[in-house]
């Protein structure tokens, strides 16, 4: 699993696409390697996405693979979702300044 700081880096690479979903993959990825599951708002440029990547690499200092939700192959698509591990997923994130407090 990864590390709270790790976490952040990744939610803060990948912010300006409005991320609706991340994960961390660990299905079939040797040491030197992470992947991660991502989810959009905003659709990223390949070259957006090689951006995050070699980001990423330089943080970690590992080969990064990122894989959309909607990429994944179906053969293999229940083995990967069983075994990732959301850490952002915004339909269960509470806003705490978002609440309105109206007087009568």
């Amino acid at each position: 699993m990864l590390s709270q700081k790790q976490q952040d880096i990744v939610i803060e690479a990948m912010k300006p696409f409005k991320p609706t979903k991340i994960a961390f993959s660990p299905f079939d990825a040797d040491e030197n390697e992470m992947e991660f599951l991502y989810d959009f708002k905003k659709t990223p440029s390949l070259l957006d996405l090689a951006r995050i990547m070699l980001f990423l690499e330089e943080q970690f200092g590992q080969k990064i693979n990122l894989v959309s939700f909607n990429r994944i192959h179906p053969f293999i698509k229940e083995d990967i979702l069983k075994e990732a591990q959301i850490f952002f997923d915004e339909s269960k994130r509470t806003e705490t300044n978002s609440i309105e407090i109206t007087t009568h």
